[in-house]
């Protein structure tokens, strides 16, 4: 089952603990770089308000503008064109006129015409004069605020010299980003910190206010603040105000799609001058453009510029998208400071639930994709059907980082996990291994195998632990242990936990191995060799302590964790491990260092060192009989002729008494009870006694076993 690191690593307070910190830092980091610096982190919420709007517009969700705009495209072929009325100051003049003749509400220009000589600044405003003197159609030129030397806004208006500032003007500054897209109704214009400045309206503003009555058109009320009088939804007049805050436009349509307004049922968006000159020599009756607010001004050719919608959007569609959003109430606000922190602080807090109850990797992937999703979406909705900007752009990477962080932290876990596994496990296994189990941790299930088995008891432990303090006995342990398990690893064995003064190894589980009797044997050898050295030339009063007994077994062995839910042990358990016990247990009654099984003489693959059988019997328990073989370290015994001369003797003997000759194998025996072969001798003594037993009583079903009486 997979499982987060968090619940291997412990869980409770502390990995609940673990799993708020990422998400509370991101929180408390985002927040100061919201405040540090707005500009930089708005910058993803315009790339989504961006992402947004295009979509929309794809999915075919976006909406014409207000069937009342239309917009008149002029471009510099126009001006040379008409060089003979004197240039564009006078084409801009008739143009007026010939709008006006269509009967439109408003003409919004918007172009700021401060350059021209006087006399050009005249001929427009004679021309806009005699246009508003009819009463049927209202002009709105164009104004800009520009730097002031001393760090203020200084107004630059048309017709300076035609007694412009008389006319209606709309400032046209519209912040110039990567889509043109932040829009302020209101601009406050004078020295810095001089609230008692100019609050003038923009382009779009003072359109709207032109298709008002002079009683109900916006007036400023504070600085940077307008407000007017409208008709609510309800039929009843209702005080409302705009200021100079922020907000952003909500392009609704494409200026080079006509599928909206094909969609809406309108016609003739865009003009050009010439169609404008043959609707004016058609009569105001037919005019299409009757009542509505036209926006005069270069194409996009001169003035275009990049927008969420297309490379080169003409100025004054940015205009016309603002003056639809006053009217429709459309507008796309951003979120109040407050807003800004919470909602990614939310997203911070349920992410850090998430990974409180989320444990398995997988369901933590899908719930991090599935909540971008849902952030994301909510921000589309926000600005799609609220005009809110919600910081979704910025709470989708603090959920994404905080996601990102915690399978980062989970990694981490898993990774000092998998290190104090591995740990832990190199207690039990060798190197080689070792590193096939960290590879596939099935290998460790419980499973039955064939296995070679090693297992050594300390001589004297309990008159040791009587007789030395508590810190020698523990010294000696410890220098044992080291030498037995650096033995057994060297040889690629796997160990068993110590018990008291016993330690146990084997070879085959939990992976095969090639010749595991052979390695079984090498670590025992070894073992001996290096404790008779110990015990030759002692280096401490502990050296002469070292006297063990190994027992030697092969066979059926089934090894994995054994342990309740508190607590596990990996060993390795079954027949073959007690049998081996009962081996080692018998190697102080033959007074053999190494004592094995039959069955593992069998399994060896290699020559064996010296060795002989110095017994069969039947252990307590079991049913069949075991040869009991002991092995001598090459070496440990002395004198070399005597002792194999003694060994011939023993093995004739015993032959004997495999044969049921008791009388003669006890004479035999006795006369190499004194061998100088610490082996033979203990068995012989041993194997005589036994003899002169069976002589008096002969057994009726003798087959060369006997049975031990005790373990």
């Amino acid at each position: 089952m997979e499982r987060g690191a968090g619940a291997e690593a412990g869980g409770g307070w502390k990995a609940a603990g673990a799993c708020w910190a990422g998400p509370a830092l991101l929180a408390v980091l985002f927040a100061a770089f919201r405040l540090a610096a707005p500009q930089l982190a708005e910058r993803p919420e315009l790339a989504a308000l961006d992402a947004a709007l295009q979509w929309r517009a794809r999915l075919g969700r976006a909406e014409a503008l207000d069937s009342s705009i239309r917009f008149v495209e002029m471009d510099y072929g126009d001006v040379a064109r008409s060089a003979e009325l004197g240039g564009e100051y006078a084409l801009v003049a008739s143009v007026i006129r010939s709008l006006a003749a269509l009967g439109p509400g408003v003409v919004a220009v918007d172009v700021v015409y401060h350059y021209g000589s006087e006399t050009e600044q005249h001929w427009i405003a004679e021309a806009v004069r005699e246009v508003e003197e009819s009463g049927r159609t209202r002009v709105v030129l164009a104004a800009s605020a520009s730097q002031a030397r001393d760090g203020g806004l200084a107004v630059l208006r048309s017709l300076p010299d035609a007694g412009g500032q008389d006319l209606a003007q709309g400032l046209v500054n519209v912040e110039a980003d990567r889509s043109w897209r932040e829009y302020r109704l209101v601009h406050h214009v004078g020295d810095v910190g001089d609230v008692g400045g100019e609050t003038l309206p923009s382009l779009a503003m003072a359109a709207y206010a032109a298709t008002l009555p002079a009683s109900l058109r916006p007036q400023a009320t504070a600085p940077g603040r307008m407000e007017w009088r409208a008709l609510g939804d309800d039929g009843e007049i209702a005080a409302r105000a705009a200021d100079d805050s922020r907000l952003f436009l909500d392009l609704r349509h494409s200026y080079y799609d006509d599928r909206f307004d094909e969609r809406a049922g309108v016609r003739g968006r865009v003009w050009t001058l010439a169609q404008i000159e043959a609707l004016a020599a058609g009569g105001r009756d037919a005019s299409p453009l009757l009542g509505a607010v036209v926006f005069l001004g270069y194409g996009a050719g001169e003035d275009g510029r990049p927008t969420a919608h297309g490379p080169m959007e003409p100025g004054m569609v940015l205009h016309a998208t603002a003056l639809n959003d006053l009217i429709a109430g459309s507008s796309i606000r951003p979120a109040p400071r407050w807003l800004d922190l919470a909602v990614p602080g939310l997203a911070a807090a349920l992410a850090g639930l998430a990974f409180a109850a989320i444990r398995r990797k997988r369901w933590l992937v899908v719930s991090g994709a599935l909540g971008l999703c849902m952030i994301l979406a909510a921000g589309t909705a926000a600005v799609w059907h609220g005009g809110l900007l919600l910081p979704s752009a910025n709470a989708g990477m603090l959920w994404g980082a905080a996601f990102l962080l915690e399978g980062v932290r989970r990694w981490g876990v898993e990774q000092r996990v998998r290190l104090q596994r591995e740990a832990m496990l190199g207690f039990y296994f060798s190197p080689s291994v070792l590193r096939q189990v960290t590879r596939d941790l099935g290998m460790i299930r419980p499973r039955g195998a064939e296995v070679a088995v090693l297992l050594s008891d300390l001589r004297a432990f309990t008159t040791l632990c009587e007789t030395q303090p508590v810190e020698n006995v523990f010294e000696l342990l410890n220098r044992l242990f080291s030498i037995e398990t650096e033995a057994a690893l060297r040889e690629d064995g796997s160990l068993a936990r110590f018990a008291g003064d016993q330690f146990l190894a084997y070879w085959g589980a939990p992976e095969p191995c090639s010749d595991p009797a052979g390695r079984a044997l090498r670590a025992a050898l070894e073992i001996v060799r290096e404790l008779s050295a110990r015990q030759a030339a002692p280096g401490d009063e502990l050296d002469p302590w070292l006297r063990i007994g190994i027992g030697l077994h092969c066979g059926r062995g089934l090894v994995g964790h054994v342990g309740s839910r508190s607590y596990r042990d990996y060993n390795i358990v079954g027949d073959s491990v007690n049998t081996t016990a009962r081996i080692e247990a018998q190697t102080k009654n033959y007074g053999a260092a190494i004592l094995a099984s039959g069955e593992f003489i069998a399994a060896l693959g290699e020559p064996a060192p010296p060795s002989l059988r110095v017994d069969r019997v039947r252990m307590k328990g079991k049913a069949q009989p075991t040869d009991l073989h002991a092995v001598f370290a090459p070496g440990t015994v002395s004198p070399a002729a005597a002792a194999a001369a003694a060994q011939r003797d023993y093995e004739a003997a015993f032959s004997g008494y495999l044969a049921g000759d008791f009388a003669a194998a006890a004479e035999a025996f006795a006369e190499l009870r004194e061998s100088a072969c610490p082996t033979v001798a203990a068995s012989a003594r041993r194997l005589h006694e036994r003899c002169a037993s069976l002589a008096a009583a002969p057994p009726a079903d003798w087959d060369g076993a006997y049975i031990l009486d005790s373990k």
